[in-house]
């Protein structure tokens, strides 16, 4: 029999209030399920204390997007004309793709004075595919599918500067 006296308390996800538990997030002690929980080093913590100790890193304004997008999309046009200049030898479009990228990228962090936003990465990369595609409209008259393939290389590059790992 169970003694009347102990009455076992019931706790639910702040996120999630139809889920049961009894995890507790390490830094503020709000209950979450197994599906909000982030496992780091010291423990279990919420989404919400990550994405705070993340938002330490990220110092970018809108004027540092604008300014990664406008140097990724000049990238990003010069991949096509390298492309061209290369011509036939296509092994060496796979080495020189991605250096285009990342030193567009690159390029872009000095500029902003190694300021990164959450999504500087996704900007550089879209820049880096605009400025692309647009080039090789007017420089080859249309998209082919190693014109496609090195573009997303150089975006990748470009997206690889700008990645944090915390």
């Amino acid at each position: 029999m169970v003694d009347a006296t102990i009455q076992d308390e019931m706790n639910y996800c702040a996120k999630h209030p139809q889920r049961d538990t009894e995890l507790r997030c390490n830094r503020c002690q709000r209950y979450m399920c197994v599906d909000c929980a982030v496992r780091t080093p010291v423990g279990y913590t919420c989404r919400q204390c990550v994405r705070g100790h993340e938002d330490r890193f990220f110092e970018g304004t809108a004027l540092d997007y604008g300014l990664v997008a406008a140097i990724c999309a000049v990238g990003g046009a010069l991949t096509p004309l390298v492309m061209l200049l290369i011509g036939g030898f296509l092994i060496l479009g796979f080495i020189v793709s991605p250096a285009i990228g990342g030193t567009a990228g690159q390029i872009a962090l000095q500029l902003t004075g190694r300021r990164r936003g959450r999504y500087s990465g996704y900007v550089a990369a879209g820049g880096v595919l605009a400025g692309g595609l647009v080039s090789a409209l007017l420089l080859l008259g249309g998209l082919g599918l190693f014109t496609l393939l090195f573009l997303a290389l150089a975006a990748s590059g470009a997206y690889a500067r700008f990645k944090v790992s915390i």
